[in-house]
């Protein structure tokens, strides 16, 4: 895939694309794998930075229904149904699947390691 189109690609879509490469990591081997790593916490800094503009404009928008609503409970319901949070929730979950991709890689890394290390003995 050329660069031009990785850019167009969302969040969502480069970490599933990343998933479906790295299921069959060994395949792959230590050294892909570990570049893959480095994307992939490159991704989660973007990922990140993504969260937090979604949890500003939720929290605007709680602002704005709280006055509203003059209830808490009432604006939070409001609130966790509008598009803001679905948006906001959406890229929690996406790091959380991203998080879980680079403690595999890590796991699969560290594997390898120990099994190149004992190896030589």
């Amino acid at each position: 895939m050329t660069e031009k189109e990785k850019r167009t690609l969302t969040i969502r879509e480069l970490i599933t694309e990343k998933s479906l490469k790295l299921r069959e990591v060994e395949k792959l081997g230590p050294v892909i794998a570990a570049q893959e790593l480095v994307e992939l916490s490159s991704l989660l800094s973007s990922l990140n930075a993504e969260i937090a503009d979604t949890q500003f404009a939720l929290n605007q928008k709680r602002v704005e229904l709280l006055v509203e609503a003059k209830s808490v409970a009432r604006a939070r319901l409001l609130a966790e149904s509008s598009t803001e949070w679905k948006n906001w929730f959406d890229r929690v979950m996406q790091r959380d699947a991203l998080l879980e991709i680079i403690r595999a890689i890590k796991y699969y890394l560290r594997a390898m390691k120990d099994e190149m290390t004992e190896s030589v003995y």
